[in-house]
């Protein structure tokens, strides 16, 4: 599957190291996902980790678009 997705959410995902390709669901999950994920975890909250600052929300943005494919 091609993930349909802004230039700019494939900007931040390339930063990442994921490639602009096809995937299969589960390659979405382990590669695509779990990057996102990892990063969310890593710099993606607010001190307190209560709120998410704006890599978060370009995580969450990015893992909705994806969910909204499936």
């Amino acid at each position: 599957m091609r993930l349909r997705l802004t230039a700019l959410q494939w900007d931040f995902l390339k930063a990442l190291g994921v490639e602009d390709r096809d995937y299969s669901q589960d390659e979405i999950d382990d590669i695509v996902i779990e990057a996102l994920a990892d990063e969310l975890m890593r710099h993606g909250f607010a001190k307190g980790q209560e709120d998410v600052n704006e890599t978060g929300a370009a995580c969450e943005s990015i893992i909705d678009a994806i969910e909204e494919q499936r």
